[in-house]
């Protein structure tokens, strides 16, 4: 069991990742201690890895089990199921999807082929789930994407549930905005996605560092997400073209009424319906249904009754995401600039310069006391003197009583041998 525990496949250490600044400390003091000749040290393994540096290796492994280590399963769904990855050569995380079945010659081979060629051309974007890579193994198909840290929108509902707590209306707006900037993305690409709900937005952690939000490419995007999260759409295996589309339909909770009767003239406003919808579930509305009079209520514009009530322009807003005629439905760019969402955008840039303000209003005050200090300085030196001294006049000044400095009355000054001051 040890020989075999030697010849596994290590994971070499991303010295840029944030966890092993830690590690590194521990691996020192270890390396320190040990041995030139410890045979044993090559097979203790920290944590959850082999923390042991090797060069690249090629393995009788696939691709998958040789190029990733596999830590726990995240997600299961129709066609496949998701694994927390770390990448052995780069030791970063990834998101592996591999399709549970077989996919060469069945039904759902297209569909997985579909996904890969949406990625491929959709690139990375901030608020679209980064693709890195594809392969096909054994008549699986697996795709390495980026790992989201926060899980799903989905994930966070039920959370907020289980805690009794619901999101607020400015983390709704946040959560509205940034998904629009998604869709204004893939929809400029001339594709839908035809599949947009809370299980397919996946959120990530905002990195602690100033420069987390550089090289975001829009301008819209830069500030305008709010403390925390930033949330990325995914799974794009119904993506489709508007020009040729292929539609497949989605999940029926989410579909809207025109593509239910394969009325496909404007396919955009499909995800911006789904998107209303969604909206309605992280505000705190019951279950949706798959089907039956409560579904076609929501499909004519009747909003269920929500636990929290939202301002009057935002749930206006949700109402015209809604609405049952297409074209009122505002567009991923209209609702990207909508005065409603942007309205906290402002309102947090205000804060921020009022408070930057405010910094520097107390440097500029903490400047100039320091300056008056050194001009005080300057013009009445402090130097210590006998007892009954005091410090001349400045020079090009006269003194206060007016005597004149010569004349026979003028007294005389005698030095006491203090440069700089006479008497």
């Amino acid at each position: 069991a040890a020989a075999n525990h030697i010849h596994a496949p290590s994971v070499n250490v991303n010295p840029f990742t944030p966890d092993t600044v830690r590690r590194n400390s521990e691996q020192q003091w270890s390396n320190s201690c040990r041995s030139d000749d410890d045979d044993d040290y090559g097979r203790r393994p920290s944590r959850l890895f082999i923390w042991q540096r090797r060069a690249v290796q090629a393995f009788m492994l696939s691709r998958y089990e040789s190029e990733f280590l596999e830590l726990e399963c995240i997600g299961v769904g129709e066609f496949g199921a998701v694994y927390k990855c770390v990448k052995r050569l780069d030791g970063c995380l990834y998101a592996i999807k591999r399709s549970r079945r077989p996919l060469a010659g069945s039904a759902n081979e297209q569909l997985a082929l579909k996904e890969v060629y949406a990625h491929a051309v959709l690139g990375h974007h901030p608020h679209v789930v980064r693709y890195y890579s594809a392969w096909a193994e054994d008549d699986h198909m697996i795709i390495q994407n980026e790992y989201c840290d926060g899980g799903s929108l989905s994930d966070a509902i039920i959370k907020k549930e289980v805690q009794g707590e619901l999101f607020s209306e400015a983390e709704l707006k946040d959560l509205l905005l940034q998904v629009s900037m998604g869709l204004k993305y893939i929809h400029s690409s001339g594709l839908v996605h035809l599949d947009i709900k809370p299980s397919n937005i996946f959120i990530c952690q905002r990195p602690s560092t100033s420069a987390a939000g550089e090289g975001e490419s829009e301008e819209e995007d830069d500030g305008s997400t709010s403390a925390g999260v930033i949330y990325k759409i995914g799974d794009l295996g119904h993506v489709t073209s508007t020009n040729s589309p292929q539609v497949e339909e989605g999940d029926s909770r989410f579909l809207a009424s025109e593509v239910l009767h394969e009325d496909y003239s404007n396919l955009p406003k499909a995800d911006i319906f789904a998107l209303g919808l969604t909206m309605l579930l992280a505000a705190g509305a019951p279950p949706l249904p798959q089907n039956g009079d409560e579904w076609h209520s929501l499909r004519e514009g009747q909003l269920p009754k929500l636990p929290k009530e939202l301002s009057s322009p935002f749930r206006g807003l949700i109402q015209l995401l809604l609405d049952p005629d297409l074209m009122k439905r505002p567009s991923a760019r209209e609702l990207c600039k909508h005065t409603v969402l942007r309205e906290e955008r402002t309102g947090r840039v205000a804060a921020q310069l009022r408070r930057e303000l405010n910094v520097e209003k107390f440097r500029t005050a903490m400047l100039e006391k320091e300056l008056q200090e050194a001009r005080q300085a300057a013009l009445s030196p402090k130097q210590s003197l006998p007892p009954g001294l005091k410090p001349p006049a400045q020079m090009g000044s006269l003194p206060r009583t007016g005597r004149r400095l010569v004349g026979r009355n003028t007294a005389r000054s005698m030095s006491l041998g203090f440069p700089g001051y006479v008497v």
